[in-house]
């Protein structure tokens, strides 16, 4: 064999592993092609005689180097960083180390309110409100960092209402902002910004709730967000937070801002009868689901210690000019079973005025149910109770009237219409069989009374909810 003949095989040889190599890259084959047409030129203007020895050398080391960049264009082409859906977008490395998902809710409703004794020419106390509102717009990035077992999650919201996790209505705050470490054997540490351990209904996210909104019993008595840290641990059977924070409803502060004198602890323990975990995360049973018992307690304890602070606490957004202590607890049990649920939680707070010594108790309790008829329909109902004891010096705590104690009674009904599981239309009527107070829940579709006459209430509530 001539040596013109072996190295044009070397060459051509040397050519389709580069090739092969680097399969899908176009910059390395467009310079293999470029090489081999070189080639054939030079050997049709000088025949045989066109390839020496130094000539050869040149060649081979040229095609090495094109063929260790194609070999490192296709190791970075095998990382193996992935992306897709898998319950939310994701952008993962290829041993999962790091981690980021998107996940978005969105909820738009047509709401209306009758409120009878109202005044026709007071738009405030109008007999009939009625409007479309973007109740809910979230943005959740989430994942992890270094390995699976740090962590995170960023959540942030534009709310139309006030509610325990919208402080503010009408602008995007920031819900959920913290990194966990799981350091195995079911142990966890989360610091940062996130709900309090402790109603199962507010731990639950806003889009796996049942109704359209949730209970006035979660408005009053929530402990919202707060910031500070949470330890955890979690069994087959039994799983508990414990978290010390800087009080309840006390999110997007800073260490000097007015609230942050306030020493608050909360602890939730749940225990599990039977079913999985994950078919507790929404308050709906999907036709497949086991049966499962849940059963949870939990306690919080807070001591606003400045006596000019006006503290954001429980019962929902009572703002207090002086020195309280709170102690609120509540029980809490769900059961689910093919397409079945049924829930039931009672609640209560305690709050002491330091100055005064005054005491002040409140009560609430809420059942609700639903049933899945088939797997794109879905029926509810819900049962409210609300019992609030008033202390004269108790400012701006809802409901408020002249009684010395308001007690309210709230039932709901409604249906779901699954459209596919990242779209669901719920409609529901909900009524109140006694006053509302002063305060009003806009966010669950209730308005404070107008004081003129007994204002028993109705509303409609139509909601389209997309979530991925």
């Amino acid at each position: 064999m001539t040596l013109t003949k072996y190295v044009g095989i070397l060459a051509s040889g040397l050519a389709l592993t580069g090739a092969a190599s680097a399969q899908g890259n176009n910059d390395a084959m467009s310079e293999m092609a470029q090489i081999k047409a070189e080639l054939a030129t030079l050997k049709a203007q000088n025949g045989d005689n066109w390839l020496t020895a130094e000539r050869a050398d040149v060649i081979k080391t040229l095609v090495k180097d094109v063929l260790a960049d194609s070999e490192t264009r296709t190791s970075l082409q095998g990382s193996g960083a992935t992306s897709g859906y898998n319950n939310g977008f994701f952008i993962s490395s290829a041993d999962g180390n790091f981690k980021l998902q998107m996940n978005v809710l969105e909820q738009v409703r047509w709401t209306l309110n009758n409120q009878p004794g109202g005044n026709i020419s007071s738009t405030a106390e109008a007999s009939n409100q009625w409007g479309f509102e973007n109740r809910r717009t979230e943005m959740t990035f989430s994942g992890n960092v270094v390995d699976p077992s740090w962590t995170y999650m960023v959540r942030t919201n534009y709310g139309s209402s006030i509610d325990p996790y919208t402080a503010t209505p009408d602008v995007i705050v920031l819900q959920d902002a913290w990194a966990a470490k799981d350091f195995g054997n079911g142990f966890g540490l989360k610091v940062g910004q996130f709900k309090s351990p402790f109603m199962a209904e507010s731990l639950r996210n806003d889009g796996a709730q049942l109704s359209a909104e949730r209970s006035v019993v979660d408005y009053y008595f929530s402990g919202g967000y707060v910031q500070g840290l949470a330890l955890s641990y979690s069994s087959d059977q039994f799983r508990a937070t414990g978290s010390y924070n800087n009080g309840p409803r006390g999110a997007n502060g800073g260490w000097g801002a007015t609230g942050t004198e306030s020493i608050s602890v909360a602890g939730r323990a749940e225990f599990k009868a039977s079913g999985s975990w994950g078919q507790f995360d929404s308050e709906s049973s999907a036709k497949s689901d086991e049966s499962g018992l849940l059963i949870g307690a939990a306690l919080q304890y807070y001591n606003n210690r400045n006596a000019t602070n006006q503290f954001t606490s429980s019962p929902a957004s009572a703002v207090y000019a002086d020195s309280r202590t709170g102690i609120d607890w509540t029980v809490d049990a769900t059961y689910k079973s093919g397409g079945m649920s049924l829930s039931a939680a009672f609640v209560g707070a305690q709050t002491t005025t330091a100055q005064t010594s005054t005491k002040s108790d409140d009560y609430g309790m809420v059942v609700q149910g639903g049933y899945h008829f088939t797997d794109s329909l879905e029926a509810f109902g819900r049962w409210e109770w609300v019992n609030v004891a008033h202390a004269a010096n108790n400012v701006g705590s809802p409901p408020n009237s002249n009684d010395a104690t308001d007690v309210n009674n709230i039932l709901t009904f409604g249906v779901n219409a699954y459209v596919s599981t990242n779209i669901k239309w719920t409609t529901q009527v909900g009524m109140s069989l006694s006053d509302m107070g002063t305060a009003g829940f806009s966010g669950a579709g209730w308005r404070a009374d107008n004081n003129t006459a007994a204002s028993d209430q109705f509303n409609i509530i139509s909601q389209l909810q997309v979530s991925f």
